[in-house]
């Protein structure tokens, strides 16, 4: 798979998700809380984010000074944040309280998703990127 490839499916899902957040904060900060409550899905959340920054880190582990860099970046975020919700739950539920508990912080969650979204876009897309 090739880096803007990586790029493509990234920006996807964060410009998905950072509308949906934008749209219907309500269904969002409800998924979230059940999320935080439910032990086996925040365990299934875990597993697969480790296993995504995993699979990430196995094809793309390069630590270059040209903006592919971003991927093993984001490669190692999603690993990190698997063992520290596999390991330390707590903390990951201290978190994510904090950030339902008011509709602007999802508003200002969802943009910056939106705007990530869109740089990896430009990234993965454009002919004229310089990825």
């Amino acid at each position: 798979m090739s880096d803007a490839q990586i790029f493509q499916i990234i920006s996807i899902v964060y410009i998905a998700v950072g509308i949906g957040i934008f749209i219907n904060p309500g269904f969002y900060k409800k998924l979230f809380e059940d999320f935080i409550e439910n032990a086996a899905v925040m365990y299934l959340g875990g597993v697969m984010a480790l296993t995504i920054g995993y699979l990430i880190l196995v094809f793309h582990n390069t630590w270059t000074k040209d903006l592919s860099v971003i991927i093993t970046i984001v490669g190692w975020l999603a690993l990190i944040k698997g063992i520290l919700i596999l390991i330390r739950p707590k903390i990951v539920i201290a978190l994510s309280r904090a950030m339902v508990q008011k509709e602007g912080i999802l508003k200002i969650e969802a943009i910056a998703v939106i705007i990530l979204g869109l740089a990896f876009a430009f990234l993965g897309f454009c002919p004229k990127s310089p990825i």
